[in-house]
């Protein structure tokens, strides 16, 4: 369950089964990538050097890891697959803001007065990774497979350390902006409690801001209106649930009433 810390300053940007399987990709991916990094730099020019079993192995948990962990993710918030339906969508439906926003994000990084369109849940960067992970992920598996238990180590090994280097830019940008970047960095809390500052949301993400806004209000109207239309009958203790009427609790009145026995 979300708990919101406060209302009036923050916002739901993830919900917990959004950031279980963030974390269930997120932390196998970063240590199959360090130990690659180490093994192919400090390793591979010199392949007696201590730990190189050590380092090996971990970077094969990193992919066991990677293999089991986000379907287990997956399945165990079953009930929230039709949000992880809409993200994979949303990823994946591009529109000419999207292209604007990503040809002008270096120059916004370099000189503040120029401003990016508005963009959904993902900017296009943060599209441009989720991606990568969908259609990297299976051949990481396969190729990581073939290499581990047969002798295709050439060709499997060319295309894994391809993808790789492919990713490395997305991984550095990616720790760069949840860590070091003063103003992307807000968003790491969307990740660890699910909630961010609602006035950052507005301003990163403002289609997204404004559509979830609506969503609310859309929400109290309903609720409003359905409360006027719905008579309301009286309560008394033979059609009283026992979720509104405990046993032995007056209705809205606090006064004690003596439990009923069945005949």
């Amino acid at each position: 369950m979300d708990t919101e810390p406060n209302a009036s300053d923050t916002i739901l940007r993830f919900r917990r089964s959004e950031r279980t399987l963030h974390w269930a990709i997120a932390v196998p991916v970063l240590l199959c990538w360090v130990t690659a990094v180490v093994l192919v730099l400090a390793y591979n020019p010199m392949p007696l050097r201590p730990f190189r079993s050590a380092l090996s192995w971990a970077h094969r948990i990193g992919g066991v890891a990677l293999i089991m962990l986000p379907p287990l993710a997956v399945i165990h918030s079953h009930r929230d697959v039709r949000t992880h339906f809409a993200n994979i969508r949303q990823a994946w439906v591009w529109t000419l803001s999207d292209v604007r926003w990503l040809m002008r994000m270096a120059l916004a990084a370099l000189f503040r007065g120029i401003q990016l369109p508005e963009q959904g849940k993902f900017n296009a960067a943060e599209k441009l990774n989720f991606m990568l992970v969908m259609t990297t992920y299976p051949l990481y598996i396969v190729t990581g497979l073939l290499m581990w238990f047969t002798n295709a180590n050439w060709a499997a090994w060319l295309l894994h350390a391809a993808m790789a280097l492919l990713a490395t830019p997305f991984i550095l940008g990616h720790l760069y902006m949840a860590t070091l970047n003063r103003e992307t960095r807000v968003g790491i809390q969307g990740m660890i409690s699910g909630y961010v500052d609602r006035t950052w949301a507005k301003h990163h993400y403002a289609r997204w801001y404004r559509e979830q806004e609506q969503r609310t209000s859309n929400r109290t109207e309903s609720i409003a209106v359905e409360s006027t239309l719905t008579p309301q009958t009286p309560h008394t203790t033979a059609d009283a649930s026992e979720d509104e009427h405990p046993v032995g609790q007056g209705w809205r009145t606090g006064t004690e009433f003596p439990p009923v026995r069945p005949f």
